[in-house]
C-alpha cells in the first residue's frame, strides 16, 4: 500500500486495453480513498485507431479521432513517460518523463505499485525483412496516417508534372503488404482517394494508376468467412486493385518492392501491414512468453507466479476457452480485457472471487471501398452499402467521447457535400530564425515533424 494506505494501481499503456482499464477503475473506485489510479504513456492522448485509414484517405481530420487522456476521468493520475524497465517481483517500473524523441531534461524516476497492469500494445512486425523497416510506411498511429496521406498527394502532384507516361505509371503505383483487416481497409481507402483525386489533374489518366495488394495466404481477411472475403476481393478488383494472393514480399528499396521469386514492382509508396509483435518494452521480463512473444497469462489475465501483476491487449497472450490460440490482437478484445481486469482488481481489493475473461465477439466489420463494406454479425453476413453504413455507425458509437463523434460526423458530412480535401496535412515547420548575411543566406529549410 502507498504511504496514504490507499492501494496503488499502475497501468502501463493508454491504448484500448490500458485506457479502458483506467476508465473502468475510475467508475468502480470513484473516491480517492478507494485507491490511486496511475496511467503512464508516451502520448497524452488516446487514438481511436480503427479510423486511422480514414485519416490517411483525407476523410477525417487527425485531431478528430484523438482525445486527451486527462478528459476521461478525474480519478486518473496521468504521467507522460516512456517505460524503461519493469521489475515484476517488486511491481516497480522505471520511467523516463516526456517523450523519447524530445530533448527535455532527464526525468527518470521509479514508480511502485500494489497492482501493475501491463498494456503496452504492439509494434509492426517486419518478419526479419530489415528493408521494410527502412522503406515502408505503416498504419499504426496518427503520424503514419498523415505520412501516407501526404506521400500519396505528393506523388499525384509529381506525376501530373511528368511528361513521360512510363514514369507517371511508376510514380502512381501504390503497394500494400498484408491482406488482413488493416491491409484491406488501408488499400481500399488509398485506392479510393488516389483515383478520386486524380480526376482533378489534367495530365493523369486512369490507366496511369496502379494499386497492388499483396497477401501471403490464399485469401484475404482470414478473420471473416470465405464468402465475405471473396466478396471483399471482388469489390477491390472492380475498383481497380490488383490482388496478389500466395505472394510474399522479400525485399524493398526506395523505388521498388521485391516479391519472393525475384519479381520487382516499381513503387514510391509501400505500406506494410503484414502483422504485429508485442512491444519491445515487455521483452526480457522474468515471465513466460508464447511463440509470438506475448506475455502468457492465466484465464484472469494475471501473470502466473506473480501476485497482482496483469497483462492485457496486444502484448499479452490470454487463453481462449476451448481453443489452442489466445485471443487475437483486436481492439474489441483489448477493450473487454481492460474492463475485465478492472473488475478483477477491485474483486482482489475486496477479497472477492475473480472472474475468468470470456468474450465472444458479436461480429467483425471491414471497409472495402467508398459506400462498400463487409460484415459478419452474430453469424449473419452483410455486404455492400448496408455493411458500410454499419461500419460507420458502429465505430462512431464506440468512440469514447461525444465531442469526437460530433467532429467525425461533421467531417463525413463535409466529405459527402464537397468531396475530399486535396491539400497535404500541415506537418512541416519553418527553420529556426537566426542571423544571416547576403553571403551565407540560404533558401528556407523545412523540417518534417510527425503529428
Amino acid at each position: 500500500m502507498s504511504g496514504s494506505g490507499r492501494p496503488k494501481i499502475v497501468i502501463l499503456g493508454a491504448g484500448f486495453a490500458g485506457m479502458y482499464t483506467a476508465q473502468a477503475l475510475g467508475e468502480l473506485l470513484p473516491h480517492a480513498v478507494d485507491g490511486e489510479i496511475t496511467l503512464i504513456d508516451e502520448n497524452n492522448f488516446f487514438v481511436f485507431t480503427p479510423m486511422l485509414t480514414e485519416v490517411a484517405s483525407g476523410d477525417l481530420d487527425t485531431r478528430h479521432i484523438v482525445c486527451a487522456i486527462r478528459r476521461f476521468s478525474r480519478r486518473i493520475n496521468f504521467i507522460q513517460a516512456s517505460v524503461k524497465a519493469i521489475d515484476l517481483k517488486r511491481k516497480r517500473v522505471t520511467i523516463a518523463l516526456g517523450r523519447p524523441e524530445e530533448n527535455f531534461p532527464d526525468g527518470q524516476r521509479t514508480v511502485e505499485a500494489d497492482h501493475l497492469v501491463i498494456a503496452l500494445g504492439s509494434v509492426t512486425n517486419y518478419f526479419g525483412i530489415s528493408a521494410l523497416k527502412t522503406y515502408a510506411l505503416n498504419i499504426k498511429n496518427l503520424g503514419d496516417a498523415a505520412l501516407i496521406h501526404n506521400r500519396a498527394l505528393e506523388l499525384l502532384e509529381r506525376a501530373d508534372a511528368e511528361p513521360d507516361a512510363d514514369m507517371r505509371r511508376e510514380l502512381l503505383t501504390f503497394v500494400v503488404g498484408g491482406g488482413g483487416f488493416s491491409g484491406v481497409e488501408t488499400m481500399a481507402a488509398l485506392n479510393d482517394m488516389v483515383r478520386e483525386n486524380a480526376r482533378k489533374y489534367q495530365r493523369i489518366v486512369p490507366g496511369d494508376i496502379g494499386t497492388v495488394l499483396v497477401e501471403g495466404a490464399g485469401r484475404l481477411l482470414p478473420e471473416l468467412d470465405e464468402k465475405l472475403a471473396a466478396y471483399a476481393q471482388k469489390k477491390l478488383e472492380q475498383r481497380g486493385v490488383e490482388v496478389r494472393l500466395n505472394t510474399l514480399i522479400s525485399n524493398a528499396g526506395a523505388d521498388y518492392v521485391e516479391l519472393k521469386g525475384g519479381e520487382r514492382i516499381k513503387t514510391h509508396l509501400l505500406i506494410w501491414s503484414g502483422g504485429v509483435a508485442p512491444s519491445p518494452a515487455v521483452e526480457h521480463l522474468e515471465c513466460a512468453y508464447n511463440r509470438h512473444g506475448g506475455i502468457i497469462t492465466d484465464e484472469y489475465c494475471r501473470l502466473p507466479g506473480y501476485t497482482d501483476v496483469w497483462a492485457i491487449g496486444d502484448c499479452a497472450s490470454i487463453p481462449q476457452p476451448g481453443k489452442n490460440e489466445p485471443y487475437p490482437p483486436l481492439a474489441q478484445n483489448a477493450t473487454r480485457e481492460g474492463q475485465a481486469v478492472a473488475r478483477n482488481i477491485v474483486a482482489t481489493l475486496r477479497r472477492e472471487a475473480l472472474e475468468p475473461f470470456v468474450y465472444r465477439p458479436i461480429g467483425e466489420l471491414a471497409m472495402v471501398g467508398k459506400h462498400t463494406g463487409v460484415a459478419s454479425i452474430r453469424g449473419m453476413r452483410f455486404s455492400g452499402k448496408l455493411a458500410w453504413f454499419m461500419w460507420r455507425t458502429v465505430y462512431l458509437l464506440k468512440m469514447p467521447h461525444l465531442s469526437m463523434r460530433l467532429r467525425v460526423a461533421v467531417d463525413w458530412t463535409g466529405d459527402f457535400l464537397f468531396g475530399r480535401e486535396l491539400a497535404e496535412l500541415p506537418v512541416t515547420r519553418s527553420a529556426p530564425p537566426g542571423p544571416s548575411t547576403p553571403e551565407t543566406q540560404q533558401p528556407e529549410q523545412h523540417e518534417q515533424v510527425v503529428a
